[in-house]
């Protein structure tokens, strides 16, 4: 009987996570999207927004740290999340999201929905 200290699920996993050094796809990434909202008063537009994520089925979260948004968008790309969804008082007041996409970065303000059709196009890749 041979035996293994690894099975082949995770010698698959291993080699995933060394493959792509944890900046996997956006399919297999375990948070897919991060809201950062610049103040504390767009948290709860961004729990909406979290919401409708969610409602999607998309892998999401929000960053609620009391920090300035350049330290949050560096925690989110230093933890390889795939997009960032920026939301100022801007972007609330107008329904629209400023996407920030790893190793692309600023890719402007768009609608929501614009957003959700270009996600789902980059799950396909």
């Amino acid at each position: 009987v041979h035996r293994a200290l690894l099975g082949s699920i995770e010698r698959f996993f291993g080699i995933l996570v060394e493959h792509y050094a944890g900046a996997f796809p956006v399919w297999l990434a375990p948070e897919q999207v991060r809201v950062i909202p610049i103040t504390d008063a767009q948290l709860p537009d961004a729990e909406k927004l979290l919401a409708q994520l969610k409602e999607a089925d998309v892998r999401a979260d929000i960053d609620s740290h009391a920090d300035k948004l350049g330290a949050k968008i560096r925690r989110a790309q230093f933890e390889k999340v795939p997009y960032m969804l920026v939301l100022g008082k801007r972007e609330a007041e107008s329904g629209m999201v400023a996407v920030r996409k790893r190793g692309e970065g600023d890719m402007g303000t768009m609608e929501f929905g614009n957003f959700m059709k270009m996600f789902e196009e980059s799950l396909k890749d």
